[in-house]
């Protein structure tokens, strides 16, 4: 169906190709067309590998779309649904669902590691695409400070839908209605504090995790709540909600030398910061109201099913390179892997009761 303001409107005469991914192998195992109300059907029988997961997409407007993992034998309605948009350079008005920010310990140098996700939200019934490729649909700032600058690999966005010029970081990725996560991680010399963000504009839910209990964070109505716990370590938690353009969040650090630096550093490190990012990825959406268009049911992909899209992309990129290498192989199976573990885990969320 295509979303429309005034309803899901039939879309006739559209590929839908249903997918296969697991350890063994990967790929497009069959394909069919809608009927002109927009049907379609597939048979297929799960072979291989037991934890191979199965699910359907089609292209529409250049955009792929994507079905929940199909989990039962025979998948049908909503969980066989394919809902698709008409595409937009703009304007389409993308708000700040939520800015979450994790500061990470210091490193023997110093820097710290900071992690950020946002939640980006459209709630039109057109899926905003870039004007060209210099000009981004979405941006924000980094720190002048900040160095070694990563995007997460929550699986949501495939290579070359984040720029980064400077202060800026750009989106190229298509929008479509809903929400959309993007987290990366930067690092901060030690005299980037007391650190100053900025909001560019009005945000849902400011969050901000520190895992320093003589950490402090003021302004932007942030009111300290009940810290996170992972791994045996626990996180601060100040929380603001509708919050004002050019809010400032202050965040001071204490400062530590020598041995004891090194000690915390090699206590918590940039890999459980990275963790707290990807928990954000989950915890952030639990939190927030559910973003819905007129006319158009539902709007809010889970988690899993942005993961499959970037299982998707990054296999057919890897199918793209003429002979690959070892170490361009290893790499691949690498991020592949560790995209599989994060799906895993996120089916596992959304099947808990909440």
């Amino acid at each position: 169906m295509r979303g429309t303001r005034a309803g899901p409107e039939p879309v006739g005469n559209q590929w839908v190709v249903l997918h296969r991914v697991g350890p063994d192998r990967a790929g497009p195992i069959d394909s069919t067309r809608t009927a002109a109300d927009g049907r379609f059907a597939m048979r297929y029988q799960a072979t291989g590998d037991s934890t191979a997961l199965y699910f359907a997409s089609t292209s529409y407007g250049g955009v792929a779309y994507f079905t929940s993992p199909l989990r039962t034998p025979v998948v049908r309605g909503d969980d066989a649904a394919l809902t698709v948009f008409d595409t937009t350079s703009g304007p389409v008005n993308i708000k700040l669902g939520g800015r979450h920010v994790v500061v990470g310990a210091p490193g023997p140098d110093g820097r710290r590691p900071i992690g950020e996700v946002y939640d980006l939200e459209n709630d039109s019934t057109v899926t905003l695409v870039a004007r060209d490729s210099v000009t981004p649909l979405w941006r924000t700032q980094l720190p002048a400070a900040a160095t070694g600058f990563r995007l997460n690999a929550s699986g949501e966005l495939a290579a070359g839908a984040i720029s980064r010029q400077g202060t800026t970081v750009g989106l190229f990725a298509p929008l479509s209605p809903g929400i959309r996560q993007l987290a990366f991680t930067y690092d901060l010399p030690a005299n980037a504090f007391p650190l100053s963000l900025p909001l560019a504009a009005r945000t849902g839910v400011v969050e901000v995790l520190v895992q320093e209990p003589t950490a402090r964070v003021a302004g932007a109505a942030l009111r300290e709540v009940a810290p996170v716990n992972t791994e045996g370590r626990t996180f601060r938690r100040f929380v603001g909600q509708d919050l004002a353009a050019n809010t400032v969040v202050r965040i001071e650090v204490p400062r530590m030398i020598g041995a004891a630096r090194e000690k915390v550093y090699l206590g918590v490190g940039i890999a459980l910061l990275g963790t707290m990012v990807l928990a954000l990825l989950v915890a952030a959406r639990r939190s927030l109201p559910r973003v819905r268009a007129v006319g158009v049911s539902p709007v809010a992909e889970p988690r899993s099913r942005h993961l499959l899209r970037g299982i998707a992309n990054l296999d057919a990129a890897f199918e793209r390179v003429p002979s690959p290498d070892e170490e361009t192989r290893a790499r691949y199976e690498t991020q592949r892997a560790a995209l599989k573990a994060q799906l895993g885990e996120a089916l596992a969320q959304e099947r808990r009761p909440t």
